[in-house]
């Protein structure tokens, strides 16, 4: 219950200050609040920022390509897979998979945005409240850590190794250099939250894991934006008050951190994505500062995320049947 507290009063803050501050990219300190209050356990300011680094180094420095190519986005998007590719190199266990995964989302959120007609004059706001998401919640975490000292912490999860090869590799690139450039493309800069479950499906190691890893997301992310709408409903454009909308964001955040703790390890991860699956369309579509429900925009985002993870799910479901009947093939040929 101790935990449970801490956490909720790091994310809940964290959510009240980007909406006090009617901060332009509110997703950042949603994301930036739930990584750090659910894997940092320091009350140092400086060790809790230097979880965020990676994240911010990525952003910033395909702020600074999108501004020396900003007249070549092929190159920007070439730059892109070769840093992915890269990345997908050095990603041969579990935990560097769940390293990677928000840098390379942030990467992609800035090559969307930048060659976007519509927010490409965005990009200084964008980079503010970049930094600004960085520090508030580096802020608003050691603080918490400090009147809420950390008992004990969890035990680390246990390393699983994931030898890397071509066709990793390749996937990689085909999924999330595909869907990267038909967002840049055709500008559907509401699709970019799409790419994360690309990114996550491509780093697992078996086809298989792929459909399970893409049937949860659907739980998680769907049902987190069905839960979105919901209390859009609820809260009916009373969302503008500061007391309601914290005492609301408190009881659904402290829910689903309990609802994380369930025996079943599945079902336990089911719910900590959908903490996130939920947040995210919550914070951006009903938390901003006015009285708009926002269901339209979590529609989209649902109706989206569908279409992406069906197609994930059956790109997995072919490779592991062309790869179990090539095996079946060299068997009786054998």
């Amino acid at each position: 219950m101790y935990e449970l507290i801490r956490k909720t009063l790091i994310i809940v803050l964290c959510l009240m200050l980007s909406k006090m501050l009617h901060l332009t990219v509110s997703v950042y300190i949603v994301l930036f609040s739930i990584v750090i209050a659910t894997t940092c356990y320091s009350s140092h300011i400086v060790e809790i920022i230097k979880r965020i680094l990676p994240s911010l180094f990525a952003a910033l420095g395909a702020v600074m390509v999108n501004q020396i190519f900003a007249i070549h986005p092929f190159i920007i998007w070439t730059c892109t897979l070769l840093y992915f590719d890269h990345v997908r190199r050095q990603v041969d266990s579990n935990l560097k998979a769940r390293m990677v995964t928000l840098p390379l989302f942030m990467i992609i959120f800035i090559d969307t945005y930048a060659n976007s007609t519509g927010y490409i004059l965005s990009i200084p706001d964008i980079t503010r409240d970049l930094i600004l998401s960085t520090l508030i919640t580096g802020l608003v975490a050691s603080f918490i850590n400090h009147i809420m000292p950390i008992k004990q912490a969890p035990t680390l999860p246990h390393r699983v190794p994931m030898p890397v090869t071509g066709s990793d590799r390749f996937k990689m690139l085909i999924l999330v250099g595909g869907g990267l450039a038909f967002i840049m493309i055709n500008e559907v800069t509401t699709a970019v939250f799409c790419l994360v479950p690309l990114i996550t499906s491509a780093l697992q190691p078996t086809h298989h894991l792929m459909k399970v890893h893409s049937r949860n997301k659907m739980l998680s992310q769907v049902g987190g934006c069905s839960m979105a709408i919901v209390v859009s409903l609820f809260f009916s454009g009373t969302e503008i008050n500061l007391f309601t909308y914290f005492f609301i964001s408190a009881v659904l955040v402290f829910t689903i951190l309990l609802w994380c703790n369930h025996p079943d390890q599945e079902e336990g991860l089911i719910h900590s994505d959908a903490l996130m699956g939920f947040l995210i369309p919550y914070q951006l579509y009903i938390g901003k500062y006015g009285n708009n429900f926002g269901i339209n925009s979590i529609i989209l985002r649902a109706f989206e995320l569908v279409v992406v993870l069906l197609i994930i799910y059956a790109t997995a479901y072919w490779l592991e049947y062309l790869t179990n009947n090539n095996k079946r093939n060299k068997s009786c040929s054998v």
